[in-house]
């Protein structure tokens, strides 16, 4: 059943009331918007529509020179928030927030929006600290 999951959730999304994207068999795109931001959230689903990979990208460019700084304020984020886990992606100079869950195709879409919705709030909590880290 590859390629279920994401379609299912590519439906869920839509009666949600989403703009999701569905860039492949099993990756699936959406955007979302929080106070001071916004973000680009990708849903990647594995052969047996039973695990999902979600990363959040687009939110915050980083300049090679708050590289240092950024670090710690990572190591803090990552300490406090248990589902999210920040990335500095130094090949393009950005954060990136990640999760991998396990799903169930029968409750995919709920799971996954769930899943949007969480990743959104921590990085809608932690943003805050990352500007404070670029501008100090």
């Amino acid at each position: 059943m590859a390629g279920m999951a994401a379609k299912v959730v590519e439906q869920y999304f839509l009666a949600e009331g989403t703009h999701p994207e569905l860039l492949r068999d099993d990756l699936l795109r959406t955007g979302w918007s929080f106070e001071g931001g916004s973000i680009d959230i990708f849903f990647h689903f594995d052969e047996s529509d039973s695990h999902v990979h979600v990363e959040g990208v687009n939110f915050i460019k980083v300049p090679e020179s708050k590289y240092d700084a950024m670090y710690k304020v990572l190591n803090e984020c990552n300490d406090q928030y248990t589902h999210v886990k920040f990335v500095l992606d130094t090949e393009n100079g950005q954060l990136n927030a990640r999760d991998d869950d396990v799903i169930q195709l029968d409750s995919c879409g709920p799971e996954c929006y769930e899943l949007m919705l969480r990743m959104v709030k921590v990085v809608e909590a932690a943003f805050p600290s990352f500007m404070k880290a670029m501008w100090a």
